[in-house]
């Protein structure tokens, strides 16, 4: 009965259905004035009071619980969203200092008893990336891997259509580690596929898709990620 009313105020379908479209999208829009001298006061404070309470979370809920979850884990850890989401109770993730990691999605597969996922001193995991991990994945020291990218060390499934059906998991075989050098830049929204070294130095450009190895050195961008710049050591 309530739905086929506001079916029929949707479709305003006489002069009284129409008046109460116009009501309600009249309410629906209204907001309270903003005056400057008292809601940005209110703005800070409410700033404030989540900063506060996200850093209370964070150091007396999230890192103790993440670290006990780690095989190690260096100084200055921060979460600042929250814990990452871990799928796989036997992934062994080691950490150094000053690491930081947006909330994101970290997964192992079933196909090795211990996955490896090694993360160096003062890097960063941007906002939604995911890492699939079936065999390893190491990350070097001060890198910057941008918001929702993806890193593989794997197909994720196996390429066969009935193993898919089967729920089987991919050949150990087909699963190769994944290296990211020291100082590497990874645009937002790129991928890094099974078995690719990106050399040091170098910058993966926004919504690239990186297939093979990756010189020390180079700006790659495209799909599939191509060198755009080399020497970049060079440049003032």
């Amino acid at each position: 009965m309530i739905s086929r009313f506001i079916l029929k105020i949707k479709r305003k379908e006489n002069a009284f259905y129409s008046f109460l479209y116009d009501f309600a999208k009249l309410i629906s829009s209204f907001h309270i004035p903003s005056i400057k001298i008292l809601h940005l006061p209110l703005y800070y404070f409410d700033y404030s009071v989540r900063i506060l309470i996200g850093r209370t979370v964070q150091m007396l809920w999230c890192i103790p619980l993440f670290k006990a979850r780690c095989r190690t884990v260096g100084r200055n850890l921060r979460l600042p969203n929250g814990m990452p989401l871990i799928v796989g109770h036997h992934l062994n993730i080691y950490l150094g200092d000053n690491v930081c990691i947006m909330r994101s999605t970290i997964g192992a597969s079933k196909v090795f008893d211990s996955p490896v996922l090694r993360i160096g001193n003062n890097s960063g995991i941007g906002y939604g990336t995911t890492m699939s991990i079936a065999k390893e994945i190491i990350i070097g020291d001060n890198c910057m891997i941008g918001p929702h990218c993806l890193i593989m060390d794997n197909d994720d499934h196996p390429i066969n259509p009935q193993k898919r059906l089967n729920g089987e998991p991919i050949n150990p075989e087909d699963a190769h580690t994944t290296r990211i050098g020291n100082n590497v830049w990874i645009g937002s929204n790129s991928v890094v596929l099974k078995g690719v070294t990106i050399g040091d130095n170098s910058v993966i450009g926004a919504h690239s898709v990186v297939t093979k190895n990756v010189e020390a050195n180079c700006v790659y961008s495209g799909y599939p990620a191509r060198p755009t710049m080399r020497n970049i050591d060079k440049i003032n």
